[in-house]
């Protein structure tokens, strides 16, 4: 797509994430009314309504586009699409624990073009645009490639609705404690994949995921000058490891083993 046209989808999809973070600032209190879609796995009325309003802001401005959202699946056939996660974080949400994000993309021809990640309780803006670099309310920021490994945080999410998969991780998780500080899980793939980004920690590892919950991210890092692996293909389960370009080979070794 002509970067003109990318250009004005940017600057809407800003509009819309921003639209859709001060919705769910007031209104918190639809983190009550909830539904289960698999085991632990949930979605609120807000993530419905949410995403409703981001869908309804950007369709209406490109009809043409197709669209993937986490509640609402595929709509549309067009070549291009936005990728959505309305709440990335819905237990953050439902627990009014602050690091719940709105994540929206949109993918051409050539792949994801650009990305924007909100934290709306923290009013932190992520954005990138392929091949103009990553920022955090409109400061550059870059992964952190100098500090030593043994002195930075990981992000390290087990694998809470996949329990069957848990004896590896804790392998793997020990393998990490060899060469990292300390580590944390926050709950959004989105936050998770800003935070490397922003030099905040070293690297993230997660499996089970679906696109919509890295796609934004994904290019937040590599813009930031990240490294990001897929270990499965599958955009209905992506196994991910993000990291500084300095840390990444560490990482991979800490997940084969």
């Amino acid at each position: 797509m002509e970067t003109d046209a990318l250009r004005s989808r940017f600057t809407e999809a800003r509009k819309a994430v921003h639209q859709a973070s001060l919705f769910l600032l007031s209104h918190e209190n639809l983190r009550t009314s909830i539904t289960t879609k698999a085991e632990n796995d949930y979605v609120t009325s807000a993530d419905r309504e949410c995403e409703r309003l981001l869908i309804s802001s950007l369709s209406r401005v490109f009809p043409d586009d197709s669209f993937l959202g986490e509640e609402s699946g595929t709509r549309g056939e067009g070549q291009c699409r936005w990728i959505i996660d309305p709440i990335d974080g819905t237990v953050d949400f439902m627990a009014s624990f602050p690091d719940y994000t709105v994540s929206v993309a949109f993918e051409d021809e050539d792949g994801i073009a650009f990305g924007i990640v909100m934290v709306p309780r923290q009013n932190e803006e992520f954005s990138a645009f392929r091949g103009e670099g990553a920022y955090l309310n409109g400061s550059r920021i870059h992964t952190d490639e100098t500090t030593p490994l043994g002195k930075t945080l990981a992000i390290l999410v087990p694998p809470h609705r996949h329990h069957e998969f848990l004896h590896g991780y804790m392998e793997r998780m020990e393998r990490f404690y060899s060469v990292i500080s300390d580590m944390r899980s926050l709950g959004s793939a989105a936050i998770s994949l800003c935070y490397v980004a922003a030099g905040r920690v070293s690297m993230y590892y997660e499996l089970g995921l679906h696109i919509y919950d890295c796609a934004a991210g994904i290019i937040i890092v590599r813009e930031a000058g990240g490294a990001v692996t897929f270990l499965t293909e599958d955009e209905d389960w992506i196994e991910i490891a993000a990291s500084s370009e300095s840390a990444h080979n560490a990482m991979m070794e800490c997940i084969n083993g």
